[in-house]
């Protein structure tokens, strides 16, 4: 048996739990029929009014606002199609579904009534399990016309490129028109490949990084492998429960959507709970359309979050680039400067690199350009700002770094690098840096520009003298 639907139509008034009472207005200049129609429309739940004549249909609709109009055709005033033009013509009644009911049953008498915007015809003397199955049809049309208008408001909310404002439109909105209690998004992170929540409604709950292992995320593992929906009512008896318990839902439904982007599975939208005991097909199209618009949201986001990353880095090392270097270093230059607090700066530069490049070509420079940024970042904090200065040079920018502190960083560089030996294709290569080193806080230095030229300078004075060295700089700029 086909389960009550929930229907919440633009004019409609919700009753206590929810539902509906639809609102049929029948029109027509015969007693007989009116009153006929009235009973059997009553005895399936329906609420009817009655209307004689096209004006007092007319004056109906404005006053009482039905959900749908059951029209004549032919009647002593205004005729049916005058009645439906004028429904369809006016903004606050257009939506109102109309139904034709005449005796006419030319072709061109139900395209015409058609054509005025009538959602359908039905001729007499009337089939009525025909006109009653009809009607349920419309009210399912009404319901996904309210579904899709909240989908509409929602898409358009969330029509936005920065992830945050994203995840707060869908916080804010989705619990609105999803028949779940609880919902999670969760997101692939690239590098690791486990799934990490990017919002949910979970009060109170901090939800962990999951993993294939993890709690509660076989289910999701599911979805993403094979790309389509998973719902089970009975969680703790299904295949994907770990016995972690799931004392925040009062029931076992769980369903899980994947979020794709073309033929890529990113994610995945997961629903818990559903005390209404079912979940209907309107809710399951509800459900993957808003799945679909929060993968297109979130697709242009998170592309957009890896083209600002894209423009500031460096493609070969992952470091930030020559360009937003200088963009950074400007910034930080000035905070220091304002907050009369110490910023230092390590220039290095690979020994005889060019060497490498000649003697075993540049694939193999390439991966010791690779393989030393990683052994870079081992070494320094968040807050650092390492970057490729170019070719084979690397600076690493040190806030609230005093010079002193500065040096012992660049000793552990230098002698990390030094006794490591980098695996290549052509075998185990050993390398040497040279570095240079400046502070902010010595005299003379009034630019970022400065702090550049002085630990430059120092650079260079650690090659002239061998390599495999560093000097610190104390000199003013230029002169070092």
């Amino acid at each position: 048996m086909e389960p009550v639907l929930p229907v919440y139509p633009h004019n409609s008034r919700k009753s206590g739990n929810g539902m509906s009472k639809h609102h049929i207005l029948i029109v027509d200049d015969e007693e007989d029929i009116r009153l006929t129609l009235e009973a059997t429309l009553q005895a399936e739940g329906y609420k009817t009014s009655l209307a004689a004549s096209g004006e007092d249909a007319l004056n109906e609709i404005r006053e009482n606002r039905p959900n749908l109009v059951l029209l004549d055709v032919m009647m002593p005033d205004l005729d049916g199609y005058e009645v439906c033009r004028r429904i369809k013509a006016d903004n606050e009644t257009r939506n109102i579904a109309v139904v034709f009911a005449s005796a006419m049953k030319k072709t061109q008498h139900k395209i015409e009534g058609l054509d005025m915007g009538a959602d359908d015809y039905i001729t007499k003397p009337f089939n009525m399990p025909e006109l009653l199955a009809k009607l349920r049809a419309l009210f399912r049309i009404q319901e996904s016309q309210w579904r899709l208008e909240k989908l509409l408001d929602f898409a358009h909310t969330i029509n936005i490129i920065e992830l945050s404002a994203i995840t707060s439109t869908i916080s804010s909105k989705l619990k609105g028109f999803i028949t779940a209690d609880r919902f999670s998004i969760f997101i692939k992170d690239d590098d690791t490949g486990s799934l990490k929540a990017l919002v949910h409604n979970h009060e109170g709950v901090v939800l962990d990084e999951m993993t294939g292992e993890s709690p509660y995320s076989r289910i999701m593992t599911k979805a993403m492998e094979t790309g389509k929906r998973v719902m089970v009512s009975n969680f703790t008896g299904s295949e994907y429960d770990t016995g972690a318990g799931r004392v925040k839902y009062e029931d076992g439904f769980a369903l899980c959507v994947p979020l794709t982007a073309g033929s890529e599975t990113f994610g995945v939208l997961n629903l818990n709970g559903n005390n209404r005991g079912f979940f209907t097909q309107p809710d399951f199209t509800t459900i993957e359309l808003t799945a679909e618009i929060i993968s297109a949201a979130l697709n242009i986001a998170l592309r957009v979050k890896q083209l600002k990353t894209l423009a500031v880095t460096d493609g070969l090392t992952k470091l930030y680039n020559h360009k937003h270097f200088h963009e950074v270093i400007q910034m930080e230059f000035e905070r220091a400067a304002r907050y009369k607090q110490p910023l230092s700066l390590l220039m290095i530069d690979i020994d005889h690199f060019k060497n490498v490049n000649d003697s075993y070509g540049h694939l193999v420079g390439d991966d010791i350009l690779s393989k030393l940024s990683t052994l870079f970042m081992g070494h320094i904090r968040k807050t650092d700002i390492a970057s490729r200065y170019g070719g084979e040079e690397f600076a690493i920018l040190l806030p609230q770094t005093s010079g002193d502190k500065a040096l012992v960083l660049a000793k552990r560089i230098r002698e990390d690098v030094e006794r490591t030996l980098f695996d290549t294709e052509i075998g185990n290569l050993k390398l040497t840096v040279s570095i240079g080193v400046c502070d902010s806080m010595q005299s003379g230095l009034e630019t970022a520009i400065d702090l550049i030229n002085n630990a430059d300078d120092a650079l260079y004075q650690a090659k002239d003298a061998g390599r495999n060295q560093i000097k610190i700089s104390a000199t003013e700029p230029g002169t070092a």
